[in-house]
């Protein structure tokens, strides 16, 4: 799963691509995008490596994108098309003036600019396949021409496609086209050092009447956090008021807007996160650690995460109160679940 981030040239989309990674890279020079994976921050894995002690302690994943700056607002061909292959857009804005910007802060336009960007070329693509279907004997009165029609006059009304009314037949119609602006978007306030949770409310507004969601996040201040030790770190958030980084806050965002929850593995050998879509059942699931658990499956041992720790961490306690319980293969998996799959090939 893949998140791509972009913005105008100068928002600080790199800084915050290194603040997140912490791989350090250096602005792009080819136009040639950054890939950086990084772990998902879950509390519930690190409780059970407390317990369990485990050889191995595996958290799940994301791969971070950072595309080409858009310069004048326009992203360059190679930029566009690098987001097209993203599962979720991460847009940052600038809310911070520097002697390196002439012009003053205005995350409110930067938002306008690259929302209208995504939707021209949603519009550029939805025109150029009505124009082959109008071409094509028999595609008249389709179901997919009915469908970009509705498309392109929602484009055309400045109005981005994750806002439009779809069913999951007309969905799965467009998924081909990987529209940029049917994408779930997440916008990025690259706030002040002074202001880390600065969030204006005229755009707050307009974020959420297209359909995303507005994090501020200081790229600067993460940066920083990202070379402290652990406890420095504890240290630095309590001098600012915070409980947590924005970064942390920002990936399990990031993971939700996926659509993509975790269940768990314990044991002396490793303690890990399985990444799944939420809907997945306990079958299915079997089948992302080893497909022979799936084609084996017998039944699920499950305990919620909440329940283990509720009874103080110890399976003993756990079982003794009834808190584990056998699931069939059509158990649909919650975010959390303590899984131990038994199975028989």
């Amino acid at each position: 799963m893949k998140v791509g981030i972009f913005g105008l040239k100068g928002s600080g989309k790199t800084t915050v691509f290194n603040s997140l990674t912490g791989l350090g890279m250096a602005p792009h020079r080819s136009g040639e995008m950054l890939l950086g994976t990084v772990k998902i921050p879950d509390e519930r894995v690190d409780y059970l490596a407390s317990v369990y002690h485990p050889r191995k302690v595996t958290h799940a994943e994301l791969v971070l994108a950072d595309t080409a700056g858009a310069a004048n607002g326009n992203l360059a061909p190679r930029a566009a098309a690098d987001l097209r292959t993203m599962d979720v857009l991460t847009l940052v804005v600038r809310d911070f003036d520097s002697p390196l910007h002439e012009a003053a802060a205005d995350p409110l336009a930067e938002f306008a600019t690259m929302g209208d960007e995504l939707i021209l070329e949603d519009l550029a693509v939805v025109e150029k396949r009505m124009e082959r279907l109008a071409k094509e004997r028999g595609k008249h009165g389709s179901l997919e021409e009915a469908l970009l029609s509705r498309c392109r006059e929602h484009l055309e009304d400045s109005q981005p496609l994750r806002t439009m009314e779809l069913t999951g037949q007309e969905l799965e119609l467009l998924r081909g086209f990987q529209l940029l602006s049917l994408k779930r978007l997440i916008v990025l306030l690259n706030t002040p050092e002074d202001d880390p949770r600065h969030r204006p409310a005229r755009l707050s507004e307009r974020v959420e009447s297209h359909g995303a969601s507005l994090m501020p996040l200081s790229a600067a201040i993460e940066a920083e956090i990202m070379q402290l030790e652990a406890e420095e770190r504890r240290e630095f958030l309590a001098d600012l008021g915070l409980e947590e980084t924005a970064r942390e806050r920002y990936l399990r965002h990031a993971y939700r807007q996926l659509g993509l929850i975790s269940f768990l593995t314990v044991g002396p050998d490793e303690c890990r996160a399985w990444t799944i879509r939420a809907g997945t059942l306990a079958r299915r699931a079997a089948g992302v650690i080893h497909s022979d658990i799936e084609r084996g499956f017998i039944r699920a041992e499950v305990i919620s995460f909440e329940d283990f720790r509720a009874c103080g961490g110890t399976e003993s306690a756990a079982r003794a109160a009834g808190r584990y319980r056998l699931e069939g293969k059509d158990y649909l998996v919650r975010d959390g679940d303590i899984i131990n799959f038994r199975f028989n090939v």
